[in-house]
């Protein structure tokens, strides 16, 4: 494992434990997120990424500031929050619960991205041998391949296809084990 991603997996560690101290949780997803699903790294990450519930999203900032993090004015706030902590960058973006039990991030440019029931569970992935909370496969599976079809989407990437294929294998495995 190279420093990065080292440092990575350290504040991942830290930004779940200050907020599961606090009483709230963040789901792990975006490249790290498959990473904690599939159970190993594969890849190089730019970034680690959090979901939080939109009604814990101004207690969550305060608390990784008070931790050290430095929160960045890049992203509008009803959508999500960039930080930097020891060189490493994050994120935290809101979600809001629908009575249906499924998932919508309501305000901003992403409000017709929508996230099937159990998206955010509590079945963790795991990551250099620990438990971390992550975005369920079916969750992560249906923000790529709804990106091209939102009003502010656009055309996949080559990594977003090789994660698409990635996930359409665990999610038929998880299938097969039922």
């Amino acid at each position: 494992m190279n420093q990065r991603a080292d440092a990575q997996l350290r504040l991942i560690k830290s930004v779940v434990n200050t907020l599961e101290a606090a009483g709230i949780s963040a789901w792990l997803f975006g490249g790290w997120g498959l990473d904690a699903r599939i159970g190993r790294i594969t890849r190089e990450h730019g970034d680690v990424e959090f979901w939080v519930e939109r009604t814990d999203a101004e207690r969550s900032k305060a608390l990784l500031v008070a931790a050290g993090a430095t929160a960045l004015a890049t992203q509008p706030p009803e959508e999500a929050c960039e930080f930097v902590r020891d060189g490493v960058d994050f994120s935290t973006a809101y979600f809001d619960r629908q009575p249906d039990g499924s998932f919508i991030q309501l305000q901003g440019r992403w409000s017709d991205w929508l996230f099937p029931p159990g998206s955010f569970g509590d079945d963790p992935g795991t990551l250099d041998g620990a438990p971390v909370p992550t975005m369920s496969v079916a969750g992560m599976l249906a923000m790529k391949e709804q990106y091209p079809h939102l009003r502010h989407g656009g055309p996949w990437r080559p990594k977003d296809i090789e994660d698409i294929k990635v996930l359409r294998r665990l999610a038929a495995e998880a299938d097969a084990r039922r």
